[in-house]
């Protein structure tokens, strides 16, 4: 998995999703192939999301984060992000 290409970005830098939760003070950082593909499946999960049931969500990642898991009713947040590539992952 590669950091969501896009021919519209310069080479050195990469889209990534931030997700804002309720008990952290830090966002989860996700890569993904198609970042905004994932900004949008969260804004889903965030319309959906319901505080009698909560629904534990499961992401696999492309880069430092390779699986994440948490539950719909603790995003508080989302966000896509330009951020510059130091290196190979």
């Amino acid at each position: 998995m590669s950091a969501s290409p896009s021919s519209s970005l310069p080479p050195n830098l990469q889209v990534c999703v931030l997700v804002f939760m309720r008990s952290l003070a830090t966002p989860l950082v996700l890569y993904a192939d198609n970042a905004t593909q994932l900004y949008e499946e969260i804004k889903q999960l965030i319309k959906m999301a319901s505080p009698t049931t909560p629904k534990l969500i499961e992401k696999q990642g492309a880069g430092p984060l390779k699986k994440v898991a948490f539950l719909d009713t603790e995003i508080s947040g989302v966000a896509l992000q330009l951020e510059p590539v130091f290196g190979q992952r």
